[in-house]
């Protein structure tokens, strides 16, 4: 299995022990990447140079998430 089907595999179990597949519809899964981007965004609102890495790497993890969700 490569890489990116094991990743995406962590998350679809992830989210069926969780029984969230019933929320994620194609559209409610883009209304939620364009959410977590403007998060995304909002770690460099008042300073593009000086920002939470951590932070940063936790809103592209959400983005990129959703986006594996809308992948399958």
């Amino acid at each position: 299995m490569e890489r990116f089907e094991k990743i995406q595999k962590l998350v679809h179990d992830f989210n069926e022990e969780r029984d969230w597949d019933q929320f994620h519809s194609p559209v409610n899964l883009a209304k939620s990447v364009c959410i977590e981007a403007g998060e995304l965004l909002e770690c460099f609102q008042w300073d593009d140079e000086n920002f939470d890495r951590e932070a940063v790497a936790d809103e592209m993890a959400d983005v990129f998430t959703y986006l594996l969700d809308m992948s399958e």
